[in-house]
């Protein structure tokens, strides 16, 4: 066995070595199992072990009935470092998955839905629906299979919804303020009549809204309760169930983004459709955040909106694909069914917590020179507000200059009768030393401004 041993792993070295030479090239074939078993007068066996390893480690692949080729060096041409400090990105990096369990679920996927293809229902895979369902319960969300549909995430169900006619017949769409900045600019660039209502470190004043609801033709109400975006804070209880009361006494829709609920601070915590009549409230959630390498999400519509989805959906198929891709939603099926979603979620939970007791004691600095800063407990955005004397796209240059990248504060308001003046912050791509050295630039920027 030790002799086995050494030999499986000098015909690895060699192979690698013979690559680094130029011996071996990409797309050249190498020597056949039976050649190396000759060469190195050792089993077939012991060939195969290391010609699998290599091939696992992406420096080989096997051609059928072919042979054996050198793989071209894709970290090499695809991957720089760099050291800037990237606050503006909300994406989780794929550094921080489990690697072997990414693997896993995509050959598992592939395996099991090798020989199906992507059906023209629209609203997703029966299968990945069903273990949707029992996901969504986790987080007090209750529904029928009918109800839900498998999207490519947030930002595709925000369009179709915009598009849509609701059955209150209204037509104005009433954002928090500030908001999620992208939905805005599609809002924007469709000239879309929309209405703000300012949301605080108190969360929304419902007397305003209840005033809104009443006097004006809202059609629905796009909200982010938890985790919100750019400002990281979360409605209390009392307000969300307000809310789903006050949708339901004027007819207004409750469009709620909840696409970082797998991130829980609260385990208490019962989203705006827990409260609902399940006639208001229409509930998103994205996956993209735990896994970012793809975009798959849910939307949970109610049954009075069931049909004019699934128009919408087919409608706009006609011009552009939208459904997520096949591998997409089996790999997304194999991670809930198997409990690794969890897992992450887990990992990904506890490295926020972590970021953010860092991230409270250098916000605290910035406090203590005067500047207000909003940041909840998930730690995940946060909102830096400037004082007047400040120019925010000023401010933003220098410190891209500096390396630290930030979110435009402007891009989440309406106009300037809403725009509070700051910087956005996630925390979600960057080191807790990033977190510290990224602080300190911008302190050092605002006290020299």
């Amino acid at each position: 066995m030790f002799i086995i041993s050494k030999l499986y792993e000098k015909i690895i070295n060699d192979i690698e070595e013979g690559i680094e030479k130029g011996v071996y090239t990409v797309g050249k074939k190498i020597p056949s199992v039976r050649e190396l078993s000759k060469m190195y007068n050792c089993s077939i066996n012991t060939v195969i072990k290391a010609y699998d390893t290599l091939k696992n480690n992406h420096v080989i692949y096997a051609n059928p009935k072919s042979g054996y080729y050198i793989v071209e060096n894709i970290n090499k041409i695809n991957i720089s470092t760099s050291d800037t400090i990237n606050f503006y990105s909300g994406n989780t990096l794929i550094g921080d998955m489990n690697i072997p369990d990414l693997k896993h679920c995509l050959n598992w996927a592939g395996d099991l839905y090798k020989n199906n293809s992507l059906d023209s229902n629209h609203t997703g895979v029966d299968s990945l629906k069903d273990a949707s369902l029992r996901y969504l319960s986790n987080f007090q969300v209750f529904t029928k299979k009918e109800n839900l549909f498998i999207t490519m995430g947030t930002v595709q169900t925000l369009n179709l919804l915009i598009d849509m006619n609701f059955p209150n017949n209204k037509t104005k769409i009433l954002l928090e303020q500030p908001s999620y900045g992208h939905f805005l600019d599609n809002l924007k660039m469709l000239n879309i009549d929309i209405i703000g209502i300012e949301r605080n470190e108190d969360g929304i004043n419902l007397n305003k809204l209840e005033k809104i609801f009443k006097e004006e033709p809202i059609k629905f109400f796009y909200t982010i309760p938890r985790h919100h975006n750019p400002l990281g804070t979360t409605l209390k209880k009392s307000q969300r169930k307000a809310i789903a009361k006050l949708a339901a006494k004027y007819d207004v829709y409750i469009v709620e983004d909840d696409y970082f609920s797998d991130i829980y601070t609260d385990e208490k915590y019962d989203p705006i459709y827990s409260y609902s009549d399940f006639t208001h409230v229409i509930y998103l959630k994205s996956f993209s955040k735990i896994m970012p390498w793809m975009r798959v999400g849910v939307s949970v519509m109610p049954n009075n909106l069931i049909d004019s989805f699934k128009n919408h959906i087919k409608k706009l198929d006609i011009r552009y694909y939208i459904s997520p891709s096949l591998l997409s939603q089996a790999t997304l099926e194999i991670y809930i069914r198997s409990n690794i979603l969890k897992k992450h979620s887990d990992v990904i939970t506890n490295d926020l917590k972590k970021k953010h007791e860092i991230l409270s004691n250098e916000l605290l600095s910035l406090k203590n020179i005067g500047i207000n800063c909003f940041s909840d407990i998930s730690g995940f955005y946060s909102y830096i507000f400037l004082p007047d004397h400040i120019n925010e796209d000023i401010l933003i240059k220098e410190l891209r200059n500096n390396k630290v990248i930030v979110g435009p504060g402007k891009r989440c308001f309406i106009d300037n009768s809403f725009y509070k003046k700051g910087i956005r912050l996630s925390i979600s791509s960057v080191s807790t030393k990033d977190i510290i050295n990224g602080l300190n630039i911008i302190k050092k920027c605002l006290i020299n401004s």
